[in-house]
């Protein structure tokens, strides 16, 4: 399966937010969502980073005021992407090697959605309990 089969299959839109955006309203959102990370886009519509869950522990860890501060001090600038052509597993292997949960994917250069770790691993977990249902 590819990331793009596994975004057709998410009934879920891409939830994004500008460079300007208050690290508040980008947490309202997601939760309002309920997603555990937003897409920040520049003035260009260019992709300029990510926020994530993590991100939201490390504002609290530094006493960040979520109210005054723009997400694009705390982001994470330049997420890697993958192409949406990508296998699932090498997707995984990816996230599981660089340590994060979330990541945009890409056609033809622009973004068209995020996958999350838990959504690849729930599409590969049925293939994992027949396995082990084979070994036991």
């Amino acid at each position: 399966m590819t990331l793009k089969e596994l975004l057709e299959s998410k009934p879920s839109k891409m939830i994004t937010c500008k460079t300007t955006c208050l690290v508040a309203d980008a947490v309202t959102v997601m939760d309002g969502h309920n997603v555990g990370s937003i897409l920040v886009f520049d003035d260009n519509s260019r992709l300029a980073g990510i926020f994530t869950e993590r991100d939201i522990m490390h504002c609290f860890a530094k006493n960040i005021d979520f109210k005054q501060e723009p997400i694009a001090k705390v982001m994470t600038h330049n997420p890697l992407t993958l192409e949406a052509s990508t296998d699932i597993n090498v997707a995984i292997t990816v996230m599981s090697e660089r340590k994060f949960r979330h990541l945009p994917v890409t056609e033809d250069g622009k973004i068209v959605g995020v996958v999350s770790y838990r959504h690849i691993v729930s599409h590969l977990l049925p293939d994992i309990i027949y396995m082990a249902d084979d070994i036991c």
